[in-house]
C-alpha cells in the first residue's frame, strides 16, 4: 500500500509535548532538518521557550510527513503563501495538505490527503482579557454567552471558539485578516459543531467539519476540515515521538 493511502479516508492529528525532547544531540539532529528559511526564523526567536517549540515543531512536522511519502524529512520543501501559510513544494510528494501549531506544552499538527485543513492549538489561560478580545472578535451571540461565564467555564467557552476561528482561517489560508465575528459557533460536543456565517460571508456551513480535542487537561486543539463531497471525514489522533527514526544529520 502507498503510504499516503493511510490518508484515503481520514486525516491524522498528532501532537506531542515539546518540553519532552531536550538531549542537546538530539536538538542538532533537528536543526540539521530544517532549511535555511527555517533557521533564520528559528534565530530570531528572542525568548528561548518559544524558540523551542517553534525547533521542536517544525522538526515533527517533516517526520511526519515523511511517514505518508518516500522523501526524508531534511529533504522536504515548502512555498509560502501570501499570508504566511506553507504547503508542498516537492513535485515527487502526493497531494498532501498540512497545517501546524504550537503553544506553551504543546505542537499539533494535522496532515490530510488533498483536503482543506487547519488546526490551532491553545493553553487554557486568562491573561489575555477573554471578554475583551471576545467583544471584538466574537459574534454577539457568543460574546454575551460569555460573559455569563467565570472562572474555568469561561476560559473553556472562550478558547473553544477562539482555536476553532484559528482552525477555519488556516484551513482558508488568509489569516485573521477575516471578518471572525461574523461566524457563530455552537459547540453541542467536541465532535458536534455546528458554524452559521454571516449574510457577508461567502461560504457555506455543510462545506465544513469542525473537531475539538483537548489532548491535556490545560490544552485544546480545534480542527477545521472542508468536506471534498465524500461524507464525513475520520478523524485520528495520534500521539507523536521521534523515537523509531533516527534523522539524517546533513
Amino acid at each position: 500500500m502507498l503510504r499516503e493511502q493511510l490518508l484515503y479516508k481520514d486525516v491524522h492529528i498528532w501532537t506531542m509535548i515539546p518540553e519532552s525532547e531536550r538531549d542537546p544531540a538530539r536538538l542538532a539532529r533537528f536543526r540539521a532538518m530544517l532549511s535555511a528559511d527555517e533557521l533564520d526564523r528559528l534565530r530570531r526567536f528572542r525568548v528561548e521557550p518559544a524558540a523551542h517549540r517553534y525547533l521542536v515543531s517544525h522538526a515533527m512536522l517533516r517526520t511526519v510527513l515523511s511517514r505518508y511519502a518516500e522523501i526524508d524529512p531534511p529533504r522536504w520543501r515548502f512555498v509560502y503563501g501570501s499570508h504566511g501559510r506553507p504547503e508542498i513544494a516537492n513535485s515527487a510528494a502526493p497531494p498532501l495538505r498540512f497545517n501546524l501549531t504550537h503553544t506553551d506544552g504543546l505542537v499539533a499538527c494535522i496532515v490530510s490527503l488533498n483536503r482543506a485543513c487547519g488546526i490551532d492549538a491553545e493553553r487554557l489561560s486568562g491573561r489575555h482579557n477573554p471578554t475583551g478580545v471576545a467583544r471584538k472578535m466574537f459574534s454577539t451571540r457568543e460574546y454575551e454567552q460569555l460573559r455569563k461565564l467565570g472562572g474555568r467555564a469561561c476560559l473553556e467557552y472562550f478558547y473553544d471558539r477562539w482555536t476553532l476561528r484559528e482552525a477555519y482561517v488556516k484551513a482558508l489560508g488568509i489569516g485573521l485578516a477575516f471578518p471572525t465575528g461574523e461566524l457563530d459557533f455552537t459547540v453541542h460536543t467536541d465532535e458536534s459543531i455546528g458554524v452559521v456565517f454571516a449574510p457577508g460571508v461567502q461560504d457555506n456551513s455543510r462545506h465544513w467539519h469542525f473537531r475539538l480535542h483537548r489532548p491535556t487537561t490545560e490544552h485544546v486543539v480545534a480542527v477545521a476540515l472542508r468536506r471534498n463531497g465524500d461524507g464525513e471525514p475520520g478523524v485520528v489522533l495520534r500521539e507523536f515521538d521521534f523515537d523509531g527514526y533516527d534523522p539524517p544529520t546533513a
